[in-house]
């Protein structure tokens, strides 16, 4: 028997071209590909609300071409500041611009 045809040769041959298949594909945006402005709102509106402290339904987050809005109420300064490093964290954003409020009495 050709040892190209052989049962062992065919088996090799399909479990590898199998596991070429399964092999897991990177699906991020290219390096200088640009995140959308609708994805960079979801993922700061994510990272608000993972923070400890900080209450996000008082928080709105705007971005346009990789600039980063926030705005509405924060509890006191340090919530602020915690805001605007979780926004900065998330690839994508250029500039976070501090538009929030820090409410009185707080």
């Amino acid at each position: 028997m050709n040892n190209l045809t052989s049962p062992t040769t065919v088996l090799s041959g399909m479990v590898l071209a199998m596991l070429v298949a399964c092999a897991s594909v990177d699906v991020s945006a290219p390096t200088g590909v640009e995140t959308s402005d609708t994805t960079l709102t979801t993922n700061v509106r994510t990272s608000l609300a993972n923070q400890p402290g900080l209450n996000p339904a008082d928080i709105m987050v705007e971005a346009y071409d990789g600039e980063v809005r926030l705005s509405g109420f924060a509890g006191n300064r340090e919530e602020a500041e915690k805001a605007v490093a979780a926004a900065r964290s998330i690839t994508g954003v250029k500039v976070v611009r501090n538009d929030l409020k820090v409410r009185e009495g707080q």
